[in-house]
């Protein structure tokens, strides 16, 4: 009986609660990084990284969870670490801001199909609140 007013209980704080679905996929993409400069190879590891985000949610809103804030990923081409890892004397590879142009392309695609597929989200469960957070286009 217990068990059962503990249910209703984490059930009611589940459904008033906002859960922040965020920050995954940064070691996913880091340790790559680390190994390659290869763009190509990264962009392979997104649509797994996007399948997890977005199955975390799926479960939470299996659990009652009905308000997510999901953050996109920040313009890391622009991070120092990155920056002087994947340092060139050709100004091309650089944006205005003087971040790599080929590393924030790589998190503009990933924030583009994790919209995509919060979309889907919100199609399927029209009785949640999922926002976006743009963390990328507000850190430049």
């Amino acid at each position: 009986m217990a068990y059962g007013i503990f249910l209703v209980g984490s059930k009611k704080v589940i459904c008033s609660s906002l859960f922040i679905v965020g920050e995954i996929g940064c070691n996913d993409y880091g340790y790559p990084l680390s190994e390659t400069t290869a763009f190509g190879d990264l962009v392979t590891y997104i649509p797994q990284v996007i399948s997890v985000i977005t199955s975390a949610i799926r479960e939470l809103i299996h659990l009652g969870a009905v308000m997510f804030m999901v953050p996109g990923s920040l313009p890391l081409g622009c991070n120092s670490a990155y920056l002087t890892s994947f340092a060139t004397i050709d100004k091309e590879e650089y944006d205005r801001a003087g971040c790599l142009k080929w590393l924030n392309t790589f998190y503009e695609y990933h924030n583009e199909l994790l919209q995509i597929e919060l979309n889907r989200l919100r199609v399927l469960h029209p009785l949640t609140n999922i926002i976006y957070a743009d963390y990328f286009n507000a850190a430049l």
